[in-house]
């Protein structure tokens, strides 16, 4: 988390999707596809917006040409357009995406537009979300799990070489991605580790060299039914992990002797708690926290103040206030409200931690949840290798969490924890050198594949011992 002036996500980034073109696979359940607008809009200036008759905010506009054969190309959208309503509702930059996600792939969809200040409209049936084709050394599988009674949206790779060992099995590689509700339905090949394509190039990775790989879309998120985001709570989005991973363990090409789990970010929370339940033979995290959840969001709001530019002074000021703000809230599990109420003097901090009574666009169970848990106790009882890494440009995490992680383990199981620090790599696996410029680039670096194949070399490792 990023100090209350510059509010960013706690191990995860926004949410933007994918709208990059491929030949569908099939899809061997009922979840439906959702549509694909394809199309970049903006949010309409409040003076185009009185000049269209619209309210301030209401209105949006073609920022881009549309990707070629989807929703927006089909209806001849062009940059510029703007648009008054969409099947009889107007939108905002706020809603569209929601509002878009309510409608079905193959219906009929009515946009009223205006180009060059001339009213027009435009009509066409919504084209499905385009899907990921494989490529020549895995195919790519759409199937669901179910997780409190909705449907969750599985994305499945299995390798078309040679079987991996004697048994004619594969490796399993189950992904958990970290905290923000971002989409992870892209054609992997073509990604390149941005927001649009987060951790791409790993996953390409595991699919393209013999592992049978599975993702999972969070409650509300492409595909899946459920949600919305803010109101989920961590034991409810645990679940979704646990069918995901059963999920994978009944792949009959599946060597079940050799299955790890990834946990990127707030995933490697879910990680340990899921291998207590479903044995697995590793676990590797990157950027993660293991101490009590408190303890790291103190951390955070001392250290990225640092990373920011604060002094020392200014930082342990923010260190003290935020501890009395966040310690009434998690600890207390008192309302942002009633601690402006009750302790004035916080007041004016409390909406900047809290906008919204809100953290981190979150509703307060899943961080109350989360702050119960104590970690070391599923990463002692997870019984597998462990991996846990943390890129030295990371401003996010820190090395305390990663070593804490190894030395559980092993205190346990002598051997079995390993910890490593990866250079030019920050949270999301960008190439900086150090946390500062990260912080300053965030989400705009180039991918380094270094973490993923220290982690490969680690499973190959693992899978060589009995």
């Amino acid at each position: 988390m990023m100090r209350p002036s510059k509010l960013s996500a706690i191990l995860a980034i926004g949410s933007l999707g994918c709208l990059a073109l491929a030949q569908s696979t099939h899809v061997p359940s009922g979840l439906g596809r959702k549509p694909a607008l394809g199309t970049a809009f903006g949010p309409l200036a409040p003076d185009a917006a009185a000049k269209a008759g619209l309210k301030p905010g209401e209105g949006v506009t073609v920022a881009a040409a549309p990707v070629v054969g989807l929703t927006g190309d089909k209806l001849g959208l062009k940059p510029g357009d703007v648009v008054l309503s969409i099947n009889g509702w107007t939108p905002t930059a706020q809603t569209l995406g929601a509002k878009v996600r309510e409608l079905k792939s193959g219906e009929k969809v009515v946009f009223s537009i205006l180009r060059d200040g001339k009213p027009m409209e435009l009509s066409t049936e919504l084209a499905e979300k385009p899907r990921d084709p494989g490529n020549e050394n895995y195919t790519v599988i759409y199937s669901d799990i179910t997780s409190h009674g909705k449907k969750m949206r599985t994305i499945i790779t299995k390798p078309k070489g040679p079987r991996a060992n004697a048994t004619g099995k594969y490796p399993g590689f189950f992904f958990i991605q970290g905290f923000s509700p971002i989409s992870y339905d892209f054609v992997m090949k073509d990604a390149k580790g941005d927001v649009a394509g987060l951790d791409g190039p790993l996953l390409h990775k595991f699919a393209n060299e013999g592992f049978v790989t599975i993702r999972v879309e969070k409650p509300g998120t492409g595909d899946s039914e459920g949600g919305p985001f803010v109101d989920m709570d961590y034991h409810t989005e645990m679940d979704i992990y646990r069918q995901a991973l059963l999920q994978l363990k009944a792949q009959p090409e599946l060597d079940q002797d050799n299955v790890f789990i990834f946990g990127h970010s707030m995933g490697g929370a879910f990680g340990p708690m899921v291998a207590s339940e479903i044995p697995v033979k590793g676990i590797a995290t990157y950027g993660t926290a293991a101490r009590t959840w408190f303890e790291y969001l103190m951390d955070t709001v001392r250290y990225q103040g640092l990373v920011g530019g604060e002094t020392f002074e200014q930082a342990d000021d923010g260190a003290r206030m935020g501890a009395r703000i966040m310690a009434q809230v998690f600890l207390e599990n008192r309302s942002p409200a009633d601690v402006k109420k009750s302790i004035p003097e916080l007041a004016p901090v409390v909406d900047a931690y809290f906008p919204g009574g809100l953290f981190n666009g979150k509703g307060l169970e899943f961080w109350r949840q989360l702050n119960q848990i104590n970690f070391a106790k599923y990463w002692a009882n997870c019984k597998a290798h462990v991996l846990a890494i943390r890129g030295a440009s990371d401003f996010v995490t820190y090395d305390a969490d990663h070593k804490l992680i190894a030395d559980i383990v092993n205190k346990v199981k002598p051997g079995y924890g390993t910890f490593k620090i990866v250079p030019n790599s920050d949270h999301l696996f960008h190439a900086f050198k150090t946390e500062p410029e990260s912080m300053k680039n965030f989400q705009k670096g180039k991918f380094n594949i270094d973490c993923a194949n220290v982690m490969m070399k680690w499973m190959r490792e693992v899978m060589s011992k009995k």
